[in-house]
């Protein structure tokens, strides 16, 4: 399977393209579990795209769902350094579920605070380089730029949320782009993560099952989907 058959949303499509609105965010500061709405576009040669992206932060878990793709993703934490992830497709109803040895394997584990703040802050000051300062609606925003990976990115990150209110990538297919639209600590907001209920309406798939699966229409489409097919 190529490296990455998984590569997550939350690790490759973090990106902003316009200033985010912070009214009424300063009374969400230090608040660990949040509900938030992002615009996101993609821009490339032939259009420009714009849809939502939905992050969830809760105790010891992610969650995210693309609009554009209608896939999703949930990230959920045991103890450090041990993830469980899970890949929605919602489209075709199928969660692809990984275990901490899965990850392993794939090399494709993120640290803790890359989930729970879409950018891990050790890579300010390095990979990230603080451009300048300012403040807007009460809240302190802190602008970087810098490269990623080979990815030109720039961030006006939020300390206070832990989270970035402008992010963008610009990648040489073109610019993947996040603004931040509304976050709450979750009662308020009618977008809400996936239940358990529909989860279990959804087929489950083992990453270490597929490769016995190959002749599974549903496992081809989605190794399509996933951009790579799988070699045990």
């Amino acid at each position: 399977m190529k490296k990455l058959l998984i590569l997550s949303l939350i690790l490759s499509l973090i990106a902003c393209t316009n200033s985010a609105q912070h009214e009424g965010l300063a009374g969400l500061a230090a608040t660990p579990q949040l509900t938030c709405r992002y615009e996101k576009q993609v821009v490339d040669a032939n259009k420009s795209r714009k849809t939502n992206w939905y992050f969830w932060r809760q105790e010891q878990r992610t969650e995210t769902r693309d609009e554009l793709s209608n896939q999703g993703e949930i990230w959920e934490y045991k103890k450090p350094g041990e993830f469980f992830y899970t890949r929605l497709f919602y489209n075709e109803r199928v969660a692809l579920e990984f275990v901490p040895g899965d990850l392993a394997t794939t090399g494709t584990a993120p640290s803790l605070q890359q989930l729970t703040s879409l950018v891990d802050p050790k890579m300010f000051g390095k990979e990230l380089i603080l451009v300048s300062t300012g403040n807007s609606d009460g809240l302190s925003v802190e602008y970087y730029s810098g490269t990623i990976n080979n990815i030109a990115t720039e961030v006006d990150w939020l300390p206070a949320l832990k989270l970035p209110a402008r992010l963008v990538k610009k990648l040489p297919e073109g610019t993947v782009a996040l603004t931040l639209s509304e976050c709450d600590k979750g009662s308020k907001l009618a977008f809400k993560p996936i239940t358990k209920a529909e989860l279990d309406g959804f087929r489950r798939l083992d990453y270490t099952d597929l490769g016995d699966m190959e002749d599974d229409p549903m496992v081809q489409h989605i190794e399509k989907l996933l951009g790579g097919h799988h070699d045990n």
